[in-house]
Formats: structure tokens, sequence, C-alpha cells
């Protein structure tokens, strides 16, 4: 892991424009060229059509712009899930949905066969993910660069991750813009408030992700946070409580997002990749709501955050945690 880690960690980095986040301008990790043969034009753009017409119609990709919700509702042992619809105000408008995890967590593993190529990942919808390995809830997660070169990006292209990543003890990269979300072997959550991350932090990490914007701490949103709205996703913690919250709003200010989390009692928080990169999904077995995408999904991302987790045995209080995912 050394080794690799020192490999990526290298890398030098230019700076691009990214239409799948929220920022106007990032940092992206340079490559060298893929030596794979890159597939005829005339498919790509063939399989773009097929692709695009999917994302309209299939059922993954299509949410309901509705909430339903008369109040919170436990959907998992240990999740309860919520929706709200915004006052529309030139800070966003549209749904707002969230979760709070009593709580583990997992982010996206390297993928092997894109290591051997030089990369870390493949791109995924997070309704395939949600599927496969049979999540509770999942959330889209880094920014990300892929091998595409062209748009829409594919699920199955190679890519890379630009925050650094922790899953089970294998840190993906070390990026120094990183500010890093992570849980110890315990379970308890951590976020830490300088970046990059420490060697300390690094290796007391059993799971991580890399985000920024870090304007929610100690249950109070920095007031010079941006007011401008987007598709947003946010993850924030309240480690005394062991508590993880995930939210999703379809229209709104990192502001307004960050201060619905603490209103529902999140402490420290920040924001993860956003615009056409945001996206919630809720497995099968949930109890009161409906599995699916509930916003987002059609474009495929190279990192996941999400939980697995016991499906309910009553209708009453549950206090069993939610079970590390490992895959």
């Amino acid at each position: 892991m050394g080794y690799y880690w020192a490999l990526v960690a290298n890398w030098p980095h230019r700076w691009v424009r990214s239409p799948g986040s929220g920022n106007n301008v990032i940092p992206m990790i340079e490559r060298a060229p893929l030596r794979t043969a890159k597939r005829a034009n005339h498919v790509k753009w063939l399989l773009a059509g097929i692709m695009a017409v999917g994302a309209l119609m299939g059922g993954r990709s299509v949410y309901k712009d509705r909430c339903d919700l008369a109040a919170p509702t436990e959907i998992f042992e240990g999740i309860t899930y919520g929706c709200k619809r915004l006052d529309t105000t030139e800070e966003g408008s549209g749904l707002v949905h969230w979760v709070s995890i009593n709580l583990a967590t997992h982010v996206t593993p390297l993928d092997p066969v894109a290591v051997a190529q030089g990369w870390q990942y493949r791109l995924r919808r997070v309704g395939d993910v949600v599927d496969k390995e049979k999540l509770a809830v999942a959330v889209n997660g880094t920014l990300f660069e892929s091998d595409s070169g062209w748009w829409p990006r594919m699920a199955g292209d190679l890519a890379n991750s630009v925050e650094t990543v922790v899953a089970d003890h294998v840190v993906s990269h070390v990026w120094e813009h990183t500010y890093l979300l992570w849980f110890d072997d315990q379970l308890t959550p951590y976020l830490s408030r300088s970046k990059p991350p420490t060697a300390d932090e690094l290796a007391r990490a059993k799971w991580g992700i890399g985000g920024q914007a870090v304007w929610l701490q100690d249950g109070k949103v920095w007031g010079g946070s941006s007011r401008s709205p987007d598709s947003r996703t946010a993850v924030a913690i309240d480690r005394q409580r062991k508590l993880l919250f995930l939210a999703l709003g379809q229209y709104i200010s990192p502001r307004l997002l960050l201060q619905d989390l603490a209103d529902l009692g999140a402490k420290d928080g920040m924001l993860l990749d956003g615009g056409g990169s945001s996206s919630m999904a809720i497995g099968k077995g949930a109890a009161g709501v409906p599995a699916g995408v509930l916003y987002g999904g059609w474009r495929p991302v190279a990192t996941h955050f999400g939980v697995r987790a016991q499906r309910l045995r009553t209708q009453g209080h549950s206090s069993s945690l939610v079970e590390p995912i490992r895959f």
C-alpha cells in the first residue's frame, strides 16, 4: 500500500473547470495517457445517445419530485430518512433529502482492474452501487476525473479521485487540499479542520472520504459560506453521539444545506462533489419509503459514500448499530 500511495501522491496537478462540482475551478490529478485502445467515435456517440435516453426514461434515473413523509421515518435499523420542500428564495428551491445514521460507514475501495491500468476506480451510478452492494443508502462522493475524453461519461470508464479516500485502512493517495471525514476502528467519526490529513489521522482511519468547504463547525455555519444555489451533496457528524448525516438538495446554497444539517443536530460538516454529480439512493427493504434513486443518478461517478444496515425487525425503536460495509 505504501508504494502505491507514494506513486499516486507524486502525480502533478493541473487546474480545470469541473462540470460535476459546485466549485468553478478545481485542481485535478494529471495522468499518463492510457495505453488501451480507444473506442471508435461513431460507437461512442451511438452509446451516448442510448445512455442519454436511458437516463431520462430509466427507473433508476427518474426521481420523484415529492416528499410524502409527514415526519422523519426510520427506514432501516439505525437509519432515519426525512425530506422537505424549500420555500423558494435566492438561496434555493425544490426538495432536500437527508438521512441520519447511528453509525457505521464506508467509501468505495480501490478497483484492482483500474489500478493495474494506472487509475484508481471505474465510474458507477449510485443506483447500481446501492443494488449491487446491498446498501441501505448512498450518495455520490469525491471530485474526480476520468479517461472518458467525451461527454457524457459512461459507467465503467477508468477514473481517479481528486480528494483522498480511505477504504478499510487502504489510503488511495494524499492530496494536499483534502479535508478528511474519517472513522476509526470503533467507528467514531472525526472531521479534520486542517488539510491535508495528518499521518496520524491516516494511520488511524479505517474509513474516510475527502471533501471541501468545512463550513459547519461546532453546530454553527460560517457566515461567509456560499449562498449560491446548485445541486449539492453534504456530509456531517456529531462525534459525541456517534451520528453521521448525509444530505442532498436539488437546488440549494451550501450555507442553507449545512444549516439544515445543523438544525438536525449535526456539529461538523462539509460539501462533497455537487452539480450534476449530486445523487442519493435508498436500498431495497426500506420501511415506509420506496427504494430507488431519490435524485440524480444519471451520471456515473468514481466514489460513493454509503452504509449497509439491517432491515427493521419491528416498527418500534431499534438500538442496533449499522454494520460496516466490506466490499
